[in-house]
């Protein structure tokens, strides 16, 4: 289940389904697309604030249910700023949500992966989100090494553009989601599509 509010000019999306270690599957992906798409739609809605709940952000891919590709490409079309709060474990498609945002806070003492190889497997749509945040060659090792990297990792490759307190993480994700949507709309706009 994905869980939408609005709070001012913020559009908070939520990923709801914290006992699934809210995995990716068709339907949920779907879901969480229709409301990007939706807060995108809205005039009222300057800024886009996903975050999790539950210990784990996202715990990668329901490979017997897999989403489409846009799910890893929606950060790349987006004319509205997307700001994620993360905490917990962020693996695989987790990994590649955080790198389709413009802006990921992330608590203290979370950790990342790309372990699908831990199980045999490969998502050419994860790779490729993940390699615009991270470039080949770390994506490519983190991959073949199924490693788990930690918050200090995540903010020095450029995953992560801040950590902070868990405490502190939704008032700072938040007061970041605001400042973005109360700036100028075109200029938010011609700096999101100068790719």
């Amino acid at each position: 289940m994905i869980r939408s509010e609005q709070d001012g000019r913020v559009r908070r999306i939520t990923l709801a389904e914290p006992l699934r270690r809210n995995v990716l599957h068709s339907s949920f992906a779907r879901q969480f697309l229709t409301e990007l798409t939706d807060a995108e739609a809205d005039p009222g809605t300057g800024a886009i604030l996903i975050d999790a709940e539950g210990q784990v952000f996202c715990g990668g891919l329901d490979f017997t249910d897999p989403p489409e590709d846009a799910t890893f490409t929606f950060g790349q079309a987006a004319a509205k700023p997307i700001v994620v709060a993360m905490k917990g474990v962020a693996t695989s498609a987790g990994v590649a949500l955080l790198a389709n945002a413009h802006i990921v806070v992330a608590a203290q003492g979370s950790s990342f992966g790309l372990t699908d190889i831990r199980e045999g497997r490969f998502h050419r749509g994860v790779q490729s989100a993940v390699r615009v945040a991270l470039g080949e060659r770390r994506t490519r090792e983190l991959s073949l090494t199924g490693r788990i990297f930690t918050t200090p990792d995540a903010v020095y490759w450029g995953l992560v553009h801040a950590a902070v307190p868990a405490f502190e993480l939704d008032d700072r994700v938040l007061a970041v989601a605001m400042g973005l949507a109360g700036a100028n709309p075109d200029a938010v706009r011609a700096v999101l599509a100068h790719r």
